[in-house]
């Protein structure tokens, strides 16, 4: 019957009729037991609340007939009275609290099986970010997997790395997501801070407008909202991950605590392929610095030339690093060759290479970077040098720094004869300072003339 009620179970026999009456007058469809609903019957409270309901009114009706004697008519009006009574006053003190009851029931089911939804589809993302993650052989691939999951998580927000400048909360390089796709890496200028990294926590802002937004993120033509994440590498910051959207739309706290843990899986993926990364061709990685040598140098000339990818190449050299080791311990030259290694690896872009070649030379290629680029990366490097060496009280020195683009050699030996030229003219012009090797002479960079 349409009008049945889980209700009548556990009620007793002789209610039962008159509940099917009500049942008829008040249909409760909703009411019908259904798999993934649970039943609600009549507890022993209720049970007595239902007697009193339907009795209590006909009692009174029936004692009013008998009180007043009346006619067939009148006493038929009056015990209908009453009847009706009785189905009122059971709808509104049994049957409304028996139907909250099962909404309420019914909406915490459906609170639980969302919440089992939300964590069995929390766990799926979980182990496809592993799986993913193991399988990026090269930084650059992990890197990209992990923004690519922040964006999966963010839906139509822009993602972003954000590549610090070493042991400051200041950002030099932005590497946007594209199309599943990391963008060519931009100069940030004036190397503005970060909040997340100021706070070495997770920043969230709903105005890039606000005063404790981050500074990159102020843009004159329109504001936006954001959440930075610090990327770590160990116990050293690689960058935060920037995610923006239109201003006032800050993601919910269960999506930001997915993509930090997205981001923080992928910093330990990239810390643990630095540790394996060893030199990108044949050769011994340096033992000073962990960089790989002069033949990952070659190496990686031939990919690039192979591939026609244009490129730049440096070459970095210690200002007059024989009179630092008379004047110093063994031990603090090395120490000033690791600062160097470091600062050139927090800054330049993950998959550019870094190299040592011998005593206080390193050298970098640079894929994909135009002259001007290179040229601000190793500007931002000198300068990060000098402000850690400042702040930690460290062996004081410089720097110099030759740059040349690809297009300007005819082979590889010549590539690196003008990036050693142009290094040796920036030290001739009295060191600490970056020169563009230009055909058909080598010249300092316009920025470096005094």
């Amino acid at each position: 019957m349409g009008g049945h009620l889980t209700v009548l179970q556990g009620t007793p026999s002789p209610l039962r009729f008159l509940l099917r009456g009500v049942g008829f007058f008040f249909p409760l469809r909703r009411l019908s037991p259904v798999n993934t609903t649970p039943d609600v019957s009549l507890r022993r409270n209720e049970v007595v609340r239902l007697s009193v309901s339907i009795t209590v009114p006909l009692l009174l009706a029936i004692l009013l007939v008998a009180a007043i004697g009346t006619s067939g008519f009148l006493t038929a009006l009056l015990l209908g009275a009453g009847i009706a009574a009785s189905v009122a006053t059971t709808y509104v003190f049994v049957l409304q609290p028996l139907i909250a009851a099962r909404a309420t029931a019914s909406s915490k089911l459906l609170k639980a099986e969302q919440e089992l939804l939300e964590e069995r589809l929390d766990q799926e993302f979980r182990e496809r970010l592993e799986r993913a993650l193991l399988i990026a052989e090269a930084e650059p691939a992990a890197l990209r997997t992990g923004l690519r999951a922040v964006a999966e998580i963010m839906g139509h927000a822009e993602v972003s790395l954000l590549l610090s400048v070493p042991d400051e909360p200041r950002v030099g390089w932005q590497i946007r997501l594209q199309g599943g796709s990391l963008e060519q890496a931009v100069p940030l200028a004036h190397t503005p801070t970060c909040t997340a990294l100021s706070s070495a926590s997770i920043a969230v802002s709903a105005s890039s407008a606000a005063l404790d937004a981050c500074a990159h993120l102020h843009d004159p033509l329109g504001e936006t909202s954001s959440v930075c994440i610090p990327l770590r590498l160990g116990d050293r910051t690689l960058g935060s991950v920037c995610i923006t959207s239109a201003p006032g739309e800050i993601p919910p706290t269960a999506a930001i605590n997915r993509a930090s843990w997205a981001v923080e899986r992928t910093g330990v993926r990239v810390a643990e392929q630095r540790l394996q990364r060893g030199p990108s061709g044949a050769g011994q990685t340096d033992p000073i610095t962990a960089l790989p040598g002069a033949q990952a140098l070659r190496h990686q000339l031939r990919d690039l030339v192979r591939t026609l990818s244009p490129f730049c190449v440096g070459i970095i050299q210690i200002d007059e690093f024989a009179l630092l080791g008379s004047q110093h311990s063994a031990a603090e030259s090395d120490d000033a060759l690791r600062l160097l290694a470091d600062v050139l690896c927090t800054t330049l872009r993950p998959e550019d290479l870094i190299c040592r070649l011998d005593g206080p030379r390193f050298a970098i290629v640079l894929a994909d970077c135009s002259a001007s680029q290179a040229t601000a990366a190793l500007e931002r490097a000198r300068e990060s040098l000098a402000l850690l060496l400042v702040s930690q009280e460290n062996l004081p020195f410089t720097c110099s720094a030759g740059l040349v683009e690809s297009h300007c050699a005819t082979s590889l030996d010549q590539i690196v004869q003008l990036a050693e030229e142009a290094c040796s003219q920036a030290h001739a012009h009295g060191g600490n300072r970056v020169v563009l090797a230009t055909e058909p002479s080598t010249q300092p960079s316009p920025d470096q003339r005094h």
